[in-house]
């Protein structure tokens, strides 16, 4: 039951993800809503991970889908800093 929470515990975290990995590309370097939607969909997965680790334990970070969901995360949140900063240099 455990190792079923944490599946979709992940899974969740990736959807969210996902999704702000989709507003960032619709932002496209000049919407600073679509890129605040995207790092409030961050801070919600980030959350979601943080929350199965802390149920889970070890066993979650062990747990390859995890590491992917993680590095996704920090790998999306760079691009949404990226983003911003070419919406700060346009204007």
């Amino acid at each position: 039951m455990v190792e079923q929470n944490i599946h979709q515990q992940l899974q969740q975290a990736s959807q969210q993800i996902k999704e702000a990995q989709d507003a960032i590309l619709r932002a496209q370097g000049y919407d600073r809503q679509l890129l605040e939607q995207a790092e409030q969909q961050l801070q919600q997965a980030e959350q979601e991970l943080e929350n199965t680790k802390n149920q889970a334990g070890t066993g979650a970070t062990e747990n390859p889908q995890f590491q992917q969901a993680y590095e996704k995360l920090h790998d999306t949140r760079q691009q949404v800093k990226e983003a911003q900063q070419n919406i700060n240099d346009v204007l």
